[in-house]
């Protein structure tokens, strides 16, 4: 009960401090143009409760409003959510929303508006990825016009977490029953920039909301995204001015970006990783020494210094090195060749094995790849490369339709976020169809536990099981880069890596 007071108190005081931050940022700061960003991928859909794209997300921050968001220190702070007390021991949260707020659509945001959007992401028959991400969620109430009180079936610390992303953010449910299906395509939030257009593969525009609730924001009239997936092309467009800001940069022009004159480059730990998804219910890798064999065969360090030019750090678990649930004490994750063939024979597979694996057709990702290869062939493994665009291979991943396929999770700052979805029996994004009843309560127990030493043990826990039973190969934790031009102005980088824009202003040239 101490550690349930201790964390609302300080939830509390990072939401009292906000305010005058915001204010403090927004002095002397000018209004207008319009801002064009080089992501790397276009976009899957523009609803935030069927997404599973990290790109998507990058959109979203800027056109949806959320319960609450995070700060430069993982801190939970306002949004639509003005305040809120945690009681019963963390069973109940009750939430004070702002008044004034609109969509889009000229539609009034309230304490309906919120509790439609948790029915809607709970029902099953959206198959919402969200739905998962707040299973502990047992009842949602409208105590009055502009205060939701939720009740939980168990204690579960991430949840303010949770609704910092995808799971807090509140679209229009007269937008959503009018296009229902075709509302991907048409979206209606209350974030500080409205949808215009959305021409795949080209672009996505959004211009800046008038109504808006916060006083002098946003400064930037329009934002265009553009998908440029080579990141050397993205790198050019960034250095020759087409773009004005850039997503995602290839770690061998991180250099080269520091010294461009004109250019502004910001590197900070991410919370992201990297990893070879093995699929549990197909041969040959529904044996467990075989997915192991892989597991010892591959070179993190090898990989940190070829493909990253050192940049970020290896990966042996779902929690990257800004996490405090990481184990620093865990060292069997480093290549061993002979224990690699070891369980090859304990497999039933001595002479080896072959298999094909998916991956985005993307340099970085590519140079991993051949890497890979090579290090599984001197054990005898055949691994043969298959290259796909974005989007199919993530609708491969989601139909569990692969052996083996690598991808990535951009990272949410609970470590429940990186772990509980993808090792979890019923995960909501377990498409390697993993399953380990101990694995089950460790990390049920992680999530209701709110004292953190107690929870960072159970994550040092979670981190050997998943080592053990190796439903995944996980190669690196990225750093968080982010390149812009110099006369872009008031971007806050945190390590989530969204491109927040509300507080961006164009200084004139």
């Amino acid at each position: 009960m101490k550690a349930w007071r201790a964390l609302t108190m300080l939830l509390a005081l990072g939401a009292l401090a906000a305010p005058d931050r915001m204010i403090a940022a927004a002095e002397g700061q000018g209004r207008g143009g319009m801002i064009r960003i080089g992501m790397d991928a276009d976009n899957t859909t523009m609803d935030p409760h069927r997404s599973t794209a990290a790109v998507d997300r990058q959109v979203y921050n800027n056109l949806y409003g959320k319960l609450v968001d995070i700060d430069t220190r993982f801190g939970i702070v306002p949004q639509l959510a003005r305040s809120w007390d945690i009681k019963n021991g963390g069973l109940t949260y009750v939430f004070k929303l702002r008044r004034g707020v609109t969509f889009h659509d000229g539609t009034d945001f309230n304490a309906e508006s919120v509790k439609w959007n948790f029915d809607r992401m709970r029902d099953p028959a959206l198959a919402s990825p969200r739905r998962s991400e707040i299973a502990p969620v047992k009842d949602v109430k409208v105590v009055d016009p502009y205060t939701v009180e939720v009740t939980l079936s168990a204690p579960f610390t991430p949840f303010l977490s949770v609704l910092s992303d995808r799971a807090g953010m509140v679209v229009s449910r007269d937008a959503v029953e009018k296009y229902k299906d075709d509302f991907a395509r048409n979206p209606v939030g209350t974030g500080p920039f409205r949808f215009v257009e959305w021409v795949k593969d080209d672009h996505l525009t959004l211009r800046r909301f008038s109504g808006y609730w916060e006083t002098g924001l946003p400064h930037l009239d329009e934002v265009v995204y553009r998908p440029i997936p080579d990141s050397s092309v993205r790198f050019t467009a960034m250095r020759t001015g087409q773009i004005d800001f850039m997503h995602q940069i290839h770690p061998k022009d991180v250099a080269a970006a520091k010294t461009e004159r004109g250019l502004k480059v910001s590197e900070i730990p991410s919370l992201w990783w990297e990893a070879v998804h093995l699929n549990n219910q197909v041969a040959p890798f529904n044996v467990k020494p075989l997915r192991q064999a892989v597991w010892y065969a591959v070179d993190r360090t090898v990989i940190q210094r070829v493909v990253y030019y050192n940049q970020g750090a290896p990966a042996w678990s779902p929690f990257p090195p800004s996490m405090w649930a990481q184990d620093r004490d865990f060292t069997d994750w480093r290549r061993d060749p002979a224990k690699a063939r070891a369980k090859l024979t304990e497999g039933g597979m001595p002479k080896g094995l072959s298999f094909t694996i998916k991956g985005w057709n993307q340099p970085t990702q590519v140079q991993e790849l051949q890497i890979i290869q090579a290090q599984l062939k001197e054990i005898g493994v055949d691994m043969k490369i298959e290259l796909l665009e974005f989007g199919k291979l993530l609708a491969d991943l989601n139909s569990h339709n692969f052996v083996a396929l690598r991808l990535g999770w951009s990272g949410r700052p609970d470590p429940d976020g990186n772990a509980h979805a993808f090792l979890h029996s019923k995960g909501g994004l377990n498409r390697v169809r993993y399953g380990n009843a101990r694995m089950d309560e460790l990390l049920d127990q992680a999530r209701s536990e709110a004292d953190q030493a107690k929870r960072k043990a159970l994550y040092a826990q979670v981190t050997r099981l998943a080592a053990e039973d190796a439903p995944y190969i996980w190669l690196h934790h990225d750093a968080e880069v982010k390149v812009w031009a110099e006369h872009v102005k008031g971007f806050e980088h945190i390590s989530d890596g969204m491109i927040r824009l509300k507080g961006v202003w164009l200084e004139k040239r």
